[in-house]
C-alpha cells in the first residue's frame, strides 16, 4: 500500500497482496471500493469493456513474451523534475544509513554507473520506477556541494502506457540486484511475483513459475515452493507476516490447518502463543483436526510449556574434564531416580549432549581428554554411566 499519512494508505491497480485484518485487532480498517457493477451498463458499454479488457491482456502477454526496450530513450533529467512514484508498488525497505552513506560515496568518485528508470507523467515530470535510493542519494550530494554535474539524474525513459504488471516486475527484479532486504519484504516479493506471473497466463502451472522466479531470486525451487506454501495461509495470517507479527516459521506451520482453523486460531490464541513453536506444534499437529478439537488443543497449550530446553555452555579445556564429571553425575542421578517412572525412550531424551568434534579432536591429540570419556558423554544411553 502507498502511504498517505499516519491514519490512511492507499494502492493502485490491481490487489495482488492481501492486507486483511483481523477482528480483534486494535487497529480499524475501512476500505471504500469504487466498482460499477456490469449489469448496469448497456451492451455496448459491456462489449467496449470487453474489448479494453482483451487488448490490456494480449499486450500483457506480448511485454512478457517479448519484453520492451529499456535503452530506447536515455536523458540527463533535472531531479527538480523527478518524483517519487504513488502508486504504493515500492514496498522495499529504504537504504540503511550505512549503505546510503557508501552509495553517496560511490557516485561522488564515480558517478551513477545504473542510470534510473522512469517514466513520464501527464504533468511533464518523470516517475521513478526503479532507482530511489539513487536519486536520494544523488539528492543530499547536490544538497551539500549545489555542483551542476550533481542536479542532473541519468535517466532511461518508458512509455508512459506500461504495463503494470511489468511495472511492478521491474520494481521487484531491479530491487533483487543491488540492495539487501528483510525477510518479511523478500517473501513479500515472492508472493507478489508469482501472482504477477500467474495473471500473464503464459505458465501453465506452479511448476513453471517456481522455475522462473527460483532463476530471477537466484534460490533454488525448493526454496521457492517452501516459500509458496504461505499461499495456503488465510489472508489474515499473510497480513500479519508482512507486518513482521507473524514468525515464517509459525506461519508455515499454520498453512497446515483449514482456513476456518487459522482464523479460529488467529483470533482466540494471542501472537505470543502462536509464536512459541512448541506451542504451535500441539494446534498443528493435525492438518484435518475439527474445530472442536483446535478449541480443546486451545484450552490445553494455555498453561503447556516445553518438555525440553537448550543451555549453551561455554568452557575453559582447564575445567572440561572436571566438567564431564559433573554430567556423569548428572545421567546417573536421571537412572536412578527415573528409570522406575519414564520408560527408555523418555529417559534418552532428558538429557542430549552436543560437542565441538573439531575441537575434542584437538583436545585428545594433545591429552587434554580421553576419547572413551567423550563417547560416554555424548552417549544417550544412560547406563553407560555405570561404567564409568
Amino acid at each position: 500500500m502507498g502511504h498517505i499519512n499516519d491514519r490512511m494508505a492507499a494502492t493502485c491497480g490491481d490487489d495482488l497482496l492481501p492486507h486483511h485484518r483481523l477482528k480483534n485487532t486494535s487497529i480499524t480498517t475501512t476500505y471504500e471500493v469504487l466498482n460499477l457493477r456490469v449489469s448496469s451498463l448497456s451492451l455496448e458499454e459491456q462489449e467496449n469493456s470487453r474489448k479494453v479488457k482483451e487488448k490490456v491482456m494480449k499486450k500483457r502477454v506480448d511485454t512478457f513474451s517479448n519484453g520492451i526496450d529499456l535503452f530506447k530513450r536515455f536523458e540527463y533529467i533535472d531531479m527538480n523534475n523527478l518524483q517519487k512514484s504513488d502508486t504504493g508498488w515500492s514496498y522495499f525497505d529504504k537504504p540503511k544509513e550505512l549503505e546510503l552513506l557508501n552509495l553517496i560515496s560511490s557516485i561522488e568518485s564515480i558517478g551513477i554507473l545504473s542510470p534510473l528508470v522512469v517514466k513520464i507523467r501527464e504533468n511533464g515530470k518523470y516517475e521513478i520506477i526503479s532507482g530511489n535510493s539513487r536519486f536520494l542519494a544523488l539528492k543530499n550530494i547536490y544538497e551539500q556541494k549545489r555542483e551542476e554535474r550533481f542536479k542532473y539524474a541519468p535517466c532511461f525513459i518508458l512509455d508512459a502506457d506500461i504495463d503494470e504488471y511489468f511495472e511492478r516486475s521491474l520494481i521487484i527484479d531491479s530491487n533483487l540486484n543491488y540492495r539487501t532486504m528483510s525477510q518479511e519484504v523478500y517473501i513479500k516479493a515472492i508472493l507478489e511475483k508469482y501472482e504477477i506471473l500467474k495473471r500473464t497466463k503464459l505458465y501453465r502451472n506452479d511448476i513453471n513459475i517456481a522455475e522462473t522466479i527460483s532463476k530471477e531470486f537466484s534460490i533454488s525451487q525448493a526454496t521457492v515452493f517452501n516459500y509458496l506454501t504461505l499461499n495456503r495461509l488465510c489472508k489474515e495470517a499473510i497480513t500479519l507476516v508482512y507486518e513482521k507479527k507473524l514468525k515464517l516459521k509459525s506461519a508455515r506451520k499454520l498453512s497446515k490447518l483449514s482456513h476456518e482453523n487459522q482464523l479460529y486460531i488467529l483470533e482466540n490464541v494471542s501472537l505470543e502463543d502462536i509464536n512459541a513453536t512448541y506451542k504451535l506444534k500441539v494446534l498443528t499437529r493435525n492438518g484435518s483436526a475439527s474445530l472442536n478439537e483446535i478449541k480443546n488443543k486451545i484450552e490445553f497449550i494455555k498453561d503447556f510449556v516445553p518438555f525440553n530446553t537448550s543451555i549453551n555452555i561455554e568452557l575453559n579445556k582447564e575445567v572440561l574434564e572436571k566438567f564431564f564429571g559433573v554430567i556423569f553425575d548428572f545421567k546417573d542421578y536421571i537412572h536412578t531416580n527415573f528409570s522406575n517412572k519414564y520408560n527408555e525412550k523418555r529417559l534418552k531424551s532428558m538429557v542430549k549432549v552436543k560437542l565441538d568434534e573439531e575441537h575434542m579432536k584437538f583436545y585428545v591429540k594433545h591429552n587434554f581428554l580421553n576419547k572413551e570419556i567423550i563417547e560416554k558423554v555424548c552417549s544417550r544411553e544412560l547406563s553407560e554411566v555405570l561404567k564409568v
